[in-house]
């Protein structure tokens, strides 16, 4: 008897289930994540910081694709996987880039993470980094020019690029 592998897998979630279906797959005992922001809000004549997706309705999961099918027909018409155009398999996120998106978006403050959407905009090429110290130690990315602004951009291929403030060179390892 063979164990099926176990792989990080995205969601996009429908009709604002995003916490209900987080909670169910929680209480299953499946790992998951879902990268959120604070933002401000005037409210009543004050100012307020609410937490909210990062990614509107964008779920990840670890767990085995046999999983992943049984639960997506479960909730069919409710989200969908994202998936291998070529194959249309559930396609599943590589390691590297999952952490690394998970370390960039877990330390967010507010304003220093910014959504790009689903592919990687053409900005000037920079180089492959890894951060080495700091709140974001670990992740892995690239040095690129947004808007006139040096950042470490982090894709999850097809799904979700990020970028995130200047990062001091001294923190940096190129690979």
């Amino acid at each position: 008897m063979t164990t099926e592998e176990v792989r990080w897998y995205a969601l996009k979630v429908f009709y604002s289930r995003l916490f209900s279906i987080k909670a169910e797959l929680d209480a299953a005992g499946i790992t998951t994540y879902v990268a959120m922001t604070t933002v401000e809000k005037f409210e009543e004549g004050q100012l307020v910081y609410v937490n909210k997706p990062l990614v509107a309705s964008l779920l990840f999961l670890r767990c085995s694709e046999s999983f992943l099918r049984a639960f997506k027909e479960k909730h069919n018409g409710d989200l969908m996987y994202y998936q291998d155009f070529a194959t249309k398999k559930p396609a599943p996120i590589d390691e590297t880039e999952m952490r690394s998106f998970i370390i960039l978006t877990a330390a967010d403050r507010g304003t220093r993470v910014q959504y790009l959407g689903e592919r990687v905009p053409d900005f000037r090429r920079g180089e492959h980094v890894r951060v080495i110290d700091g709140i974001y130690k670990g992740a892995e990315g690239y040095i690129r020019k947004v808007r006139s602004d040096r950042k470490l951009v982090v894709e999850v291929r097809g799904i979700a690029v990020v970028a995130v403030s200047y990062i001091h060179p001294a923190f940096l390892e190129k690979l």
